[in-house]
């Protein structure tokens, strides 16, 4: 019997200690630095909207001058490889949104154009008038606003293989595109349509269908971003309030922060906060995420392993 009740107290103290010596270690809240900075011109009104992640490069699109722009980086983001800039005939002021990469490399990026506006003829001044300044009377004319859909074809090394366009009679903010048999879809906003998504497909040879709308919750309208993996499940979103699974961690008014959770137990894995915005991510097996982040500083990119 004292055999039997040592070889519990035995088994007892075994188990807390092993309790102990292996439980789980808090996952804590680790600053999310950027990787490499973005050069862009001098314009203040450049901007980068989007990021794609391939397995030679990381791409970067947005606006840069005034037109629609491509930049693409090593997998370090460090060097680039090259750029390029997107027009439109009889267009200006045109900005590349989304890209999207087929598997044989090709580019296909969606953006909008603001037409240009005609000219006004000013209103001649009939010579019985007496106008010995030579003053013209005022004139009007329209504002440019970005109505028309822009769909660029690029070659992986950064060539323009074609380009396509469909006047939408409104402004449009396109922020998807994909291709699926033969067939260039899409999606994004219309400034006519208050929560609002349309969705318009293009065949390789520039044949627009018909667009098509579809209504959203406004709260999906800044909507968490994520992406997910065979173990992981990445999310990137703004946040007031405590992080379950992340019991130390005290968050401030707006906090931009990426968890990592896991795939099968929704457990938190790891975490990242960072003072910049989360503009876009994306996910390549051998390189892990890649952030596009943005602040008053300019645009950066940062890569977690």
């Amino acid at each position: 019997m004292k055999r039997v009740l040592v070889l519990i107290a035995h088994i007892a103290i075994f188990s807390t200690i092993s309790s102990t010596a292996f439980a789980a270690t808090p996952v804590k809240m680790t600053a999310l630095k950027p990787t490499a900075q973005i050069q862009l011109s001098s314009d203040p009104s450049d901007q980068i909207s989007s990021l794609l992640v391939s397995p030679t490069s990381i791409i970067v699109t947005g606006t840069s001058a005034g037109t629609g722009y491509m930049k693409a980086l090593d997998r370090t983001g460090q060097t680039q490889l090259w750029d390029l800039h997107l027009v439109s005939e009889n267009s200006t002021d045109s900005m590349a949104n989304a890209v999207y990469r087929e598997p044989s490399g090709t580019l296909w990026v969606a953006g909008a154009s603001a037409v240009v506006p005609a000219q006004s003829t000013p209103t001649p001044i009939p010579s019985t008038v007496l106008n010995p300044s030579g003053v013209m009377p005022e004139t009007t004319t329209a504002i440019a606003s970005l109505t028309e859909l822009d769909i660029w074809k690029v070659s992986s090394r950064g060539l323009l293989l074609g380009s396509f366009k469909l006047s939408m009679g409104d402004v449009v903010f396109p922020d998807s595109i994909s291709v699926t048999g033969g067939k260039v879809t899409v999606g994004g906003g219309i400034a006519a349509r208050i929560q609002t998504r349309f969705s318009i497909s293009m065949d390789v040879s520039g044949l627009f269908s018909a667009p098509k709308f579809s209504s959203i919750k406004t709260s999906a309208l800044n909507s968490t971003k994520e992406i997910k993996t065979t173990l992981s499940t990445w999310k990137s979103f703004v946040t007031s309030t405590p992080i379950k699974g992340l019991p130390t961690w005290k968050p401030k008014a707006n906090s931009q922060v990426l968890v990592r959770y896991d795939a099968k137990t929704k457990a938190v894995k790891a975490a990242y906060l960072t003072s910049e915005e989360i503009l876009d991510l994306a996910w390549e097996k051998s390189l892990g995420i890649v952030l596009l982040l943005s602040s008053t500083s300019g645009y950066a990119i940062s890569i977690v392993k």
